[in-house]
């Protein structure tokens, strides 16, 4: 095997990567880019790296980080994957969107009992940050008011 493919099962071998952010990764450390492509052709042949795999280990990693799917989504789309493959991870892995979302407000803010206007907001902005759509959010502020 060439030099180049060895370099991409050393950088797979420590993580997933995308296609494309592997291929960024060994044109920086200085391979030529046919070859770089030629190296990770092979590699997905011998299903060494994946798309699909790279996507649903992102967003368990960041659903576990307490993130949103906004925020999952526009991550996704940095990296240059598919949004197919996102679409298919949330398939094969359903998540309780608003469970999360609650998690993540209890852990920062702990639980206040009754909260100012201006506190919901700040913890509606944070959630928003955090890539909560804001049907999310209000049926979590709805569901915090009946309570």
């Amino acid at each position: 095997m060439t030099e180049v493919f060895s370099a991409a099962v050393a950088l797979l071998a420590r993580r997933e990567h995308g296609a494309k952010e592997l291929a960024d990764k060994l044109v920086k450390k200085g391979y030529a880019a046919d070859e770089v492509h030629t190296a990770i052709a092979a590699c997905q042949n011998l299903d060494l790296q994946s798309e699909q795999r790279f996507v649903g280990m992102l967003v368990r990693v960041r659903v576990g980080q307490g993130y949103g799917p906004e925020r999952i989504r526009r991550e996704i789309q940095q990296k240059k994957v598919d949004r197919v493959y996102y679409e298919q991870a949330l398939e094969a892995e359903p998540v309780d969107w608003l469970g999360c979302a609650k998690q993540v407000l209890d852990k920062k803010y702990k639980s206040c009992a009754q909260l100012s206007w201006q506190m919901q907001q700040k913890q509606k902005q944070f959630l928003l940050y955090r890539g909560f759509p804001s049907q999310i959010i209000a049926q979590l502020f709805i569901d915090v008011e009946i309570m």
